[in-house]
């Protein structure tokens, strides 16, 4: 092409997963987005998670709370395994949605929506197999409310 081309490096990005140090609680979306605006806030070492304090344990320490590295990768599921030093919540920026549920080790664990788009959970210290998985509420109901109403529509029909 005659037209020049440009190409930019983001020195300032967030990787896709990682162990957040610090947590600070906010219910509100219009505070949380101005925080995050905020030159002062620490993208990578501070997550804002949508609950109340005193409803989950609160971390903040800045020393570095460990590593986290993404093992797989589904549309319907994500495996990381993480590395805490000390207990913090691993934060994977995929986009939050009430539907992810989680487990770390095989037990069921609470996801938060963290900094108002994507998902973390809290983990302790140690080595870590977190597990993301999509599970739409209400899709067993609809398949069995499904179920039943074609099992009378064929009744019906075989019935006249």
């Amino acid at each position: 092409s005659p037209q020049p081309s440009y190409l930019y490096e983001d020195l300032c990005f967030l990787p896709r997963a990682y162990v957040a140090g610090s947590s600070v609680f906010s219910t509100d979306s219009q505070a949380t987005l101005h925080s995050m605006a905020s030159p002062e806030f620490k993208s990578q070492q501070t997550v804002i998670l949508a609950a109340k304090p005193g409803t989950t344990p609160g971390v903040d320490d800045p020393s570095t709370p460990g590593q986290v590295q993404i093992v797989e990768r589904h549309p319907g599921s994500v495996v990381l395994r993480a590395e805490l030093n000390r207990p913090g919540y691993v934060v994977l920026m995929d986009r939050y949605d009430p539907n992810w549920h989680a487990t770390i080790d095989g037990r069921g664990v609470r996801v938060f929506r963290a900094d108002q788009l994507f998902r973390a959970v809290y983990a302790d210290a140690g080595q870590h197999e977190i597990r993301f998985y999509y599970h739409q509420r209400g899709l067993m109901a609809g398949l069995i409310i499904s179920l039943l109403t074609l099992g009378t529509l064929a009744a019906l029909y075989f019935k006249r």
